[in-house]
């Protein structure tokens, strides 16, 4: 039996092209791409949207009835007392004038001209951008982000994720309000309904016979090629595609070698804490997101569920969803309301909540396995896992199984060529 653990994008993607059976330990499918619906609020767990060309995820999106519509993002940041326009790099216009001059004359003046002296994520960053624009904002919201040192990142994640404006495009964003595009994803998909968890909804809906759900694993015996659910019952496998965070796979593993379980400890990730509001009052903004990279308020990013598709909220309200990172070695928040008060009085900080808002809902999502974070340490780590798993018919995929940083069209991906290798392999 070809066994997925999992049902995430990755996970229900690789059951839509074989004949595996999903595993999967919360009460619904979906993973982090899924939505909360209560009192008439649709919340996504944080920002999610689709920026995909790829012809294949769009097909299958399109045939199993995600119903996308395309969105020309309204992203913005909000530093130094100013709103500008996201991406920061190409957009310093409205800042102060001793901001936007740093900006400037390090992207012109650049003297870190030599890409194979690059090191690390800061140099890049410098390479790229320049001084000012590295200072003033990029090395600032990326250990915001991250909650590691810039200089202790490699630059294997980066690919398309920040766009280099042209000289020319950085003098307009300095001199007047560009409203040019820039980045993969300056226009992007998203469901008409139901939120960003109706893509996960879509093709779950091809394997719904072969998809058990409640099924939280509690060991893996690679060596006898079975796993252990909830304590107590216990099904072999032939192959098993897995999805899960690959940490916690080890610490499911029944005698792993000191190797495999050392190359985990190795592995890092932030943490997310996301909390959201419904608001009583409409039009709360245009704006889809709000980037935050000053350490005075706690998230990094609020987003607009209300403006991403109709029927997101109920008549006459908006809704704000708050994200707060947490780096690998801070402290988890103490309680949930908490969190909820420090999102509540910073929004009212930044001014995107009057002082007479009422909030009239508002839910927590905690998660723990954020975003991978790629150091020195990880491909070395990832391959002796890896190895080891694959040996014993266990063939990571996904976001988590590949320990990558993938959107949700390369977590699709992940889970069909994962899928189709061990299709092929019969």
């Amino acid at each position: 039996m070809l066994m997925i653990l999992g049902g995430g994008l990755a996970g229900l993607t690789a059951a839509h092209h074989s004949d595996g059976l999903v595993f999967e330990g919360e009460a619904r499918t979906g993973g982090h791409a899924k939505s909360s619906r209560n009192n008439g609020f649709v919340f996504d767990e944080g920002i999610h949207v689709l920026h995909t060309k790829n012809a294949y995820v769009l097909d299958l999106l399109a045939k199993t009835g995600a119903n996308l519509q395309p969105r020309v993002r309204e992203a913005w940041i909000q530093s130094f007392g100013a709103m500008t326009r996201y991406p920061f790099q190409a957009n310093t216009y409205g800042l102060p004038i001793d901001i936007v001059k740093d900006c400037l004359v390090g992207f012109i003046q650049n003297e870190f001209t030599d890409r194979n002296a690059i090191k690390h994520y800061e140099d890049w960053i410098h390479f790229m951008f320049g001084k000012g624009i590295a200072s003033h904002f990029m090395v600032p919201y990326s250990e915001k982000f991250w909650g590691v040192p810039a200089r202790t990142l490699t630059t294997e994640w980066v690919s398309v994720r920040h766009p280099r404006p042209s000289l020319d495009e950085v003098l307009e964003g300095a001199l007047r309000d560009q409203t040019k595009g820039f980045g993969i994803n300056a226009e992007f998909l998203y469901p008409d309904r139901g939120g960003f968890g109706t893509i996960g909804e879509s093709i779950a809906s091809t394997v719904t016979e072969r998809t058990r759900v409640g099924m939280r694993v509690t060991r893996i015996d690679a060596r006898r090629r079975q796993v252990e659910f909830n304590h107590h019952q216990v099904i072999p496998y032939e192959t098993c595609l897995s999805t899960l965070p690959l940490p916690e796979v080890v610490k499911l593993l029944v005698d792993p070698p000191s190797d495999v379980v050392e190359a985990a400890s190795r592995l890092r990730c932030n943490s997310i804490f996301v909390v959201n509001f419904g608001i009583n009052r409409p039009g709360l903004t245009t704006k889809h997101w709000i980037y935050y990279p000053e350490r005075e308020y706690s998230f990094f990013r609020i987003s607009f569920p209300f403006n991403k598709g109709p029927k997101m909220v109920p008549d006459g309200c908006s809704s704000v969803s708050c994200e707060i990172a947490f780096g690998p070695n801070d402290p988890w928040p103490p309680s949930r309301e908490e969190m909820t008060a420090r999102a509540e009085a910073d929004l009212r900080k930044a001014g995107v909540l009057r002082p007479d808002d009422e909030i009239v809902f508002s839910e927590t999502i905690p998660i723990r396995y954020g975003y991978v974070i790629f150091d020195a340490d990880r491909r070395a780590a990832v391959k002796t896992i890896h190895t080891y798993l694959e040996a014993h018919g266990i063939r990571p995929c996904g976001r988590y199984g590949e320990w990558a940083y993938l959107w949700s069209d390369e977590a699709i991906l992940s889970g069909r060529k994962a899928a189709e290798q061990v299709m092929r392999g019969r």
